[in-house]
């Protein structure tokens, strides 16, 4: 699978539309539909099989006009391709790290060039069956007064939601390194250890920002409304999000860094 992005987005939705409808072969009802989205981009707005017809919709988008990227499934994170951080340190110079698979590094604040936040979020329903009585006029009437009421079900439609933080460091050369809220020891924390994990890994996000002054930071992906920003109408937060982390990641490294040496926008494949 090839997905085709779009990015810097204005607000005025209804005039790209035509364009998009142009460049996709599709109708101006449909592009307009997935140009609906809050947000400047990157966002999602096509996919396809093979790679040329991805390249060749991206060459006609930026024709018209359009910040386009292509992303292929190869270039998806995975679990395997990040290093998963177990303990940390924070050095004068850089954070220690113990990973999950036993590995001691270290990272040097001045090499990190993103941070990204975000967590997964997990949506889950079910129904509970609630015993009850209600008041039955008929049965008053019957009864000359004596029982009002029968005995009812209603059934009640619950959702919980589970979130789990994550933080995403990337360096040049280098694996994406994973920090998450509950695969993480704080005990280097020491007499900084707060009562609570979620408090702990707020004050590990916000030293790490301190810490790597020049690296681009962004959270739209704490929420589903900012992951569905970057999925567009196409793909499911919850089943997805390793998509939207790469295409965030992608769209951040590649167009920030190379508008700021030629100044000026283009396309980035």
């Amino acid at each position: 699978m090839f997905v085709v992005s779009v990015d810097n987005l204005g607000e005025d939705r209804e005039s790209l539309a035509p364009a998009l409808s142009r460049a996709l072969g599709i109708t101006v009802y449909d592009a307009l539909a997935r140009l609906r989205v809050p947000g400047k981009g990157p966002l999602i707005i096509t996919a396809y099989a093979r790679e040329g017809i991805a390249q060749d919709r991206a060459g006609k988008l930026a024709e018209a006009g359009f910040l386009a990227l292509v992303l292929g499934q190869e270039e998806v994170e995975t679990e395997g391709s990040r290093t998963i951080v177990r303990t940390f340190s924070f050095g004068d110079t850089g954070l220690e790290i113990g990973s999950r698979a036993g590995e001691n590094m270290r990272v040097e604040y001045s090499r990190v060039d993103t941070i990204i936040s975000g967590a997964r979020i997990a949506t889950h329903g079910e129904a509970e069956t609630v015993k009850g009585r209600k008041f039955a006029p008929g049965r008053a009437v019957l009864s000359g007064g004596l029982i009002f009421t029968k005995s009812a079900k209603t059934t009640l439609q619950r959702t919980t939601e589970q979130r789990e933080g994550f933080i995403h460091l990337y360096t040049e050369g280098r694996r994406p390194f994973v920090l998450s809220e509950s695969g993480l020891l704080y005990d280097s924390l020491g007499a900084l250890l707060l009562p609570t994990r979620a408090a702990n890994f707020g004050s590990v996000l916000a030293e790490l920002r301190r810490r790597c002054p020049g690296a681009r930071y962004d959270d739209r992906l704490l929420s589903k409304a900012g992951q569905v920003r970057l999925l567009g109408p196409m793909f499911d937060p919850e089943r997805y999000l390793d998509l939207a982390i790469s295409l965030l990641v992608r769209s951040l490294r590649s167009y920030n860094a190379k508008d700021r040496g030629t100044g000026r926008q283009g396309l980035h494949t």
